[in-house]
């Protein structure tokens, strides 16, 4: 019973931190994967995060930082091939999570380095 609970968790699962480091680790590419979006840090093959929802994205991007420039892998216009209904979605899940993020920046302004920010996962 307890293998079948842990894959339906995996089944409906809407994030995955793969750098739990707690530093920085700016995002600077993505691509889209199982109906989600991969986001990778710094070094090459250096997978950040995981996503399926916006907000899940924004978490993403304030928790690790963004690069300057974000570029993304052409899985990001065949999304329809990596678990997206549509070849638009990946893009448009990625846009309203990065929109939520630059909202949150304008509104307060650069996240401090002193802080310590907890985990909301």
């Amino acid at each position: 019973m307890k293998n079948q609970k842990n894959q339906e968790l995996s089944i409906h699962q809407t994030f995955k931190m793969q750098d739990t480091s707690g530093k920085s680790n700016p995002i600077r590419y993505i691509n889209a994967h199982n109906g989600g979006i991969q986001m990778y840090g710094q070094e090459p093959g250096d997978m950040v995060a995981w996503a399926k929802t916006a907000e899940m994205v924004t978490y993403a991007l304030r928790t690790k930082g963004s690069d300057n420039t974000v570029n993304a892998g052409s899985s990001m216009d065949f999304a329809s091939e990596n678990g997206f209904a549509n070849d638009e979605d990946a893009m448009t899940l990625w846009t309203e999570g990065w929109n939520n993020y630059v909202d949150e920046i304008n509104a307060v302004g650069e996240k401090p380095k002193n802080i310590k920010y907890g985990s909301a996962i």
